[in-house]
């Protein structure tokens, strides 16, 4: 509940900032979001109910509880003749007379309750849906772990193109710099014009770069405004800052969803096979009847006395003959239940082996990012050296442009590997908070 209130105050907060743009600060607002809008988490939701109903009518059909209710009213157009002894009525002997029976209108009402008192396949089904119940929920926590991890992605995408836009725009600035240098040695005699036409043509390559993050950018909030079913015409924003961390080596993947899922499809298997096991199984039942009937011969529902009957009693119902359908069902659950161990045995290895591969991942990325970070920044400082080496007339401007570039790329990369390290470590935390 509190978490529900939470996301609730969340999504409240963000929806009522402005209908003109969503802004999100931190990729758990954009995961509280998704979990208001997403149509992945209501289907999810209404296949949980769904799961739910089943589960609630195995419980009431294991009594098979039934009763049907008559009304019935016949006109005996032409009651039947018998011909009794006339000497009953005073008659010769040896004679007979004609006599009619029963009477026009026969109106009755009946009804007829069963219930099962003992019904061993339809109480086995009860733990087979609630096996398949849980089945749903391990495969939507599975799917929920996989739009996590979806929008994690697109998030990060975002931060790293929104930080390379920063780091291209002043890199821009530094090409202008460095062509208003070139042009004015230019005009000294000093600089060679092909010296200013590379200096303008890698401005010009960096503006086309500039270009292309921004496309970039738009198609990542694209596919975030998708995945989190946000509408196309609302902009969005976010705003986290680059701000590389120390590396958390306290940080564990613990998932076991695979795991979980293959364990329920097994429970479920096994409570399948149990079920179709009891089909030889004898059923008791209880049955009754309740009737009401009026016999009249002016028209139904005279006024005429109703007679009453009932009876109750138990049945006892026995399988002879084998039911073909069911004895291959058990063999199909027996094939099927083997196949299901067998993924649960490999489903262990494969939550084991995935832990460590996330966690590789965010080693290696980390590592990626500090190494990355620290080589941008010997770039930036060889730049300015080279510069200033320039502008004395010892360094060339072929090998200025190359400092320049390097230093361009480099912190490119370090942004992009500081994206990459955040969404290897988010995996982690969305593999061990999706339980």
């Amino acid at each position: 509940m509190r978490q529900f209130f939470i996301i609730f105050l969340i999504s409240s907060s963000l929806s009522a900032a402005a209908q003109g743009t969503l802004s999100f600060r931190s990729l758990n607002e954009v995961f509280a979001y998704a979990d208001a809008h997403s149509v992945t988490f209501k289907n999810a939701t209404q296949q949980v109910l769904m799961n739910k109903y089943q589960t609630l009518a195995a419980k009431l059909d294991k009594w098979k509880i039934k009763g049907d209710a008559n009304l019935t009213s016949t006109d005996n157009t032409k009651l039947g003749v018998t011909f009794i002894p006339a000497e009953i009525f005073g008659g010769p002997a040896g004679t007979y007379r004609q006599v009619t029976f029963g009477q026009q209108y026969v109106t009755a009402a009946t009804f007829a309750p069963q219930i099962d008192i003992l019904n061993p396949f339809a109480m086995a089904q009860v733990r087979t849906a609630r096996a398949s119940e849980q089945v749903t929920n391990a495969t939507n926590l599975l799917n929920k772990k996989s739009l996590y991890e979806s929008v994690a992605a697109a998030y990060y995408n975002i931060l790293s193109y929104q930080w390379q836009i920063k780091v291209t725009k002043n890199s821009l600035d530094n090409a202008d710099t460095l062509t208003t240098i070139m042009v004015n040695k230019q005009q000294e005699g000093i600089a060679r014009q092909q010296d200013v036409n590379n200096a303008k043509a890698n401005q010009l390559s960096i503006q086309d770069k500039l270009q292309q993050l921004e496309v970039n950018l738009e198609e990542q909030y694209s596919s975030l405004k998708l995945l989190c079913d946000i509408d196309p015409n609302i902009p969005i924003r976010i705003e986290e800052a680059a701000a590389p961390a120390n590396f958390d080596a306290s940080l564990t993947a613990t998932g076991y969803l695979t795991q979980l899922q293959s364990e329920w499809q097994m429970k479920f298997q096994e409570a399948d096979l149990r079920a179709n096991k009891r089909w030889f199984m004898p059923t008791v039942m209880l049955f009754s009847s309740l009737g009401w009937q009026q016999n009249t011969n002016n028209h139904p529902f005279d006024g005429s006395r109703w007679i009453n009957s009932n009876y109750v009693g138990v049945k006892l119902v026995i399988p002879i003959f084998p039911d073909v359908g069911k004895v291959a069902a058990v063999r199909y659950d027996r094939i099927n239940l083997a196949v299901a161990k067998n993924n649960f045995e490999h489903a262990a290895r494969q939550d084991s082996v995935n832990n460590q591969q996330l966690q590789l991942e965010y080693q290696k990325a980390f590592k990626s990012a500090r190494l990355a970070g620290e080589i941008a920044a010997l770039k930036e400082d060889s730049y300015y050296k080279n510069l200033n080496i320039y502008k004395e007339g010892i360094l060339s401007a072929t090998d200025l442009f190359t400092a320049f570039n390097d230093w361009l790329n480099n912190s490119l990369n370090a942004v992009a590997q500081q994206a990459g390290s955040d969404y290897a470590k988010s995996k982690i935390m969305i593999n061990n908070i999706v339980k």
